[in-house]
């Protein structure tokens, strides 16, 4: 057996969809004489083994727990992972846990062995990009939970902090600080949470008609933090607060800031979505924010997956949607703007 063949290149030879070659494989639907002919003759020609999954029955369970984060470098999902840990491992179920690193192509390859490998349940941090291959799982009954990146229209539970309403605070908290001028530091936009952040700080600079000149794409890296920073001081007429779209970000604004002696909050306010944690704790001066719930966000997908997904076969609904919302914490990197 050739073990570098997939039931996605199952689909392509025949020119089905993955749902229809799953339920060839296991018997199940109506499915049209001529395209059942078409995958079998493309399981032969490519002498494609189904593995477990294919010859399990119903009732059989891994008690595996897969879990795909978007990367393992960022503090936001390691604390996801752990929160996810902590409830999976006291439910004695293992978890097998890997990254795409925002590349939907690794999204697709991860999810595929996932199935594969018979796995109970996904948590997944989807890059956006891979909506068929989720919905196919979907409809071979293998329960998801969306986290941290809400897509609203699949039909998976999701748990995900409320972008809307943090973004909602922080420019609300800029405006009563008396800051009109306000650079936007955004995230990466072929990500769901990069263009739910980027929406929504555009959409309440506008409601408190604040101009929405100042404008910079970070790409959620430290180095698009630092570059944003020297880019806002480049500017003849520049903005007097900065609001970065995530942690990586701001800490790279605060490096730049300190590198280029551009002090906080007399040159500049900075406010962040998400803190900054762990190795930069060190960091001055502490980052006025919305927190983010990553830990509980993770004990409530596991919790949902296990009690309401795999352990309660009886349990029916609709899609959980759970929008934890952010709170703001106040830090010593924002103030009012100094007349000049």
């Amino acid at each position: 057996m050739n073990n570098k063949i997939t039931i996605r290149d199952v689909a392509r030879l025949a020119g089905v969809s993955l749902g229809t070659v799953s339920k060839v494989i296991n018997n199940q639907g109506n499915v049209q004489a001529v395209l059942q002919v078409k995958v079998k003759n493309a399981i032969k020609d490519l002498n494609y083994s189904p593995n477990l999954i294919a010859r399990s029955l119903k009732s059989s369970v891994s008690r595996t727990i897969a879990v795909l984060l978007s990367t393992v470098t960022n503090p936001f999902q390691m604390a996801l992972a752990k929160g996810i840990e902590e409830v999976v491992f006291k439910n004695d179920y293992r978890l097998i846990i890997s990254s795409t690193n925002e590349d939907p192509e690794i999204e697709r390859k991860n999810l595929e062995m996932f199935y594969e490998q018979r796995v109970d349940g996904i948590i997944l941090c989807s890059t956006g990009q891979a909506n068929d291959e989720i919905v196919s799982l979907v409809n071979r009954n293998v329960p998801i939970v969306l986290v941290d990146r809400p897509i609203h229209h699949l039909p998976v539970d999701i748990v995900s902090d409320d972008n809307d309403i943090g973004m909602q605070k922080l420019i609300t908290y800029l405006f009563e600080l008396g800051h009109r001028k306000i650079g936007v530091v955004h995230g990466d936009l072929t990500t769901i949470h990069g263009k739910l952040r980027h929406n929504a700080v555009l959409h309440y600079l506008k409601e408190y008609s604040l101009s929405t000149k100042y404008q910079f794409m970070g790409n959620f890296s430290y180095e698009g933090g630092q570059q944003a920073m020297e880019y806002f001081l480049s500017l003849e007429d520049q903005p007097t607060a900065i609001l970065s779209s995530n942690n990586n970000m701001t800490a790279g604004v605060i490096k730049a800031s300190q590198r280029l002696g551009i002090k906080i909050p007399d040159d500049f306010t900075v406010v962040s979505f998400g803190e900054l944690e762990y190795m930069w704790d060190i960091i001055l001066p502490k980052v006025t924010s919305v927190v983010q719930s990553p830990n509980a966000i993770g004990r409530e997908a596991a919790t949902i997956l296990l009690k309401n997904r795999i352990e309660n076969e009886t349990f029916q609904s609709q899609p959980i949607r759970l929008l934890i919302e952010p709170h703001l914490l106040n830090g010593n990197s924002s103030a009012s703007p100094i007349i000049k």
